[in-house]
């Protein structure tokens, strides 16, 4: 699993994996976790489960699930790079043909 601690303690580091200083990226998590849950809310209208109930997903926080899609977005890896480093090699195993 990637080290979020670790990538939010350097800046340098923070900025070469996914391009944004460790600010900006908090500031941009503030306002991805906010949308976030307006579109999980807004998303569920016939559902007869409350929220957070059912199946938990495999990136567990928007803050993790942000930095899968700006390490994505900036670096452009595998999909099997990407499972190693977010903790989903599981997964991507029992997808192959």
């Amino acid at each position: 699993m990637i080290n979020k601690e670790r990538l939010l303690r350097d800046n340098r580091l923070c900025k070469e994996i996914i391009g944004l200083s460790v600010e900006e990226l908090k500031n941009l998590a503030a306002e991805f976790s906010a949308c976030y849950l307006i579109y999980r809310k807004k998303n569920r209208k016939d559902h007869e489960r409350q929220m957070g109930a059912g199946q938990k997903g495999f990136i567990p926080t928007p803050l993790d699930k942000l930095l899968f899609i700006l390490l994505y977005l900036k670096c452009y890896p595998t999909y099997d790079l990407q499972g190693l480093l977010f903790g989903l090699e599981a997964l991507l195993n029992n997808l192959t043909v």
